[in-house]
C-alpha cells in the first residue's frame, strides 16, 4: 500500500520545482516590454501533510493555477513619436493569428502602407473604426485621451479595454493576452490616460524574484530533507517486517 505522505512530500518537491521555473521565466523575461509577471497558486504542502499525519483526506500539493497581477511596470522615456505609454488600467487592443489581443507594449511603428503595428510581433494596433491606418509621410501625434492625429487632424482613437475579471486573460508570451473564454468581458476605458514619447517596461524586480527564489530554495530543501527521512522511516518498517 502506498504511503500518503510520503506522496504528498513527492509531490511537494514537483510543485517546487514548477514554481522555480516559473520565477526563472519571470527573470529571463525582465526586460521585455510590457511583460507581465506569472504568479502560481498551489495547495499548501503543510496543510495536506497535517492532513494526512491525522488521517483526514488529503490532496496531493499541485499548482491550481496561474495568475497575472494586475501592476504596471515603470515607464521609460523614449521621446519617439510612435511609443505610447498607458497611465491608466487596461490594454492596448491588437489584432493577431488567434483574434483580438491585449498588450501594454504601447511600441508601434508604421509599415509601408501606413498601418500601425506593434514592433514586437508586428501585430495592427486597433483604433475605435478597426486597423489604424495612417497616410504614410504624415506627422502622428497621440493626444492624452488617446486620439490619433494625423497631420493635426484626429484619424481615430486607440481602443483602450480591461478585463472584467483579470483572470479571464490568457497569456500568450507574457506581453500579449487574449481572452480565455468568447463570455469573457472585456470593458472599455472610459477616459484613458496617454503618455506620448514613453513605453512601459515589465512590472517585474529582478530582487523580488530572487529573494522569492532564495525562499522557495530553502523550502525545497526542507520537503527533500523530510522526504529523504520518511523513505528512512519507511525503510526500517519493512526491515522489522522481514525480520517479523
Amino acid at each position: 500500500m502506498a504511503d500518503r505522505i510520503f506522496e504528498i512530500g513527492g509531490a511537494a518537491l514537483d510543485v517546487t520545482d514548477q514554481m522555480a521555473r516559473k520565477l526563472i521565466d519571470n527573470v529571463v523575461h525582465a526586460e521585455v516590454a510590457g511583460y507581465r509577471k506569472a504568479e502560481v497558486i498551489t495547495n499548501s504542502f503543510p496543510f495536506e501533510l497535517d492532513k494526512a499525519m491525522n488521517k483526514k483526506s488529503p490532496m496531493k500539493p499541485q499548482v491550481e493555477d496561474s495568475f497575472y497581477p494586475d501592476i504596471s511596470g515603470t515607464l521609460s522615456k523614449t521621446g519617439g513619436k510612435l511609443d505610447v505609454a498607458l497611465g491608466c488600467e487596461g490594454f492596448f487592443v491588437i489584432s493577431g493569428p488567434w483574434g483580438e489581443g491585449y498588450t501594454r507594449d504601447g511600441r508601434f511603428k508604421l509599415d509601408k502602407d501606413g498601418r500601425l503595428l506593434t514592433v514586437a510581433g508586428n501585430f495592427p494596433v486597433m483604433g475605435q473604426g478597426g486597423p489604424i491606418i495612417i497616410v504614410p509621410g504624415t506627422e502622428v501625434e497621440f493626444t492624452q485621451s488617446g486620439e490619433i492625429k494625423a497631420g493635426g487632424i484626429v484619424v481615430d482613437s486607440l481602443q483602450i479595454l480591461n478585463a472584467k475579471n483579470i483572470k479571464s486573460l490568457d497569456s500568450i508570451n507574457g506581453a500579449v493576452f487574449r481572452k480565455k473564454s468568447m463570455n469573457d468581458v472585456m470593458l472599455n476605458v472610459e477616459n484613458p490616460r496617454i503618455l506620448s514619447g514613453y513605453f512601459e517596461t515589465s512590472n517585474i524586480s529582478v530582487i523580488d524574484e530572487t529573494m522569492k527564489q532564495m525562499m522557495l530554495e530553502k523550502t525545497n530543501n526542507a520537503i527533500t530533507e523530510f522526504v529523504r527521512n520518511r523513505s528512512t522511516e519507511l525503510g526500517k518498517a519493512i526491515d522489522m517486517g522481514r525480520v517479523n
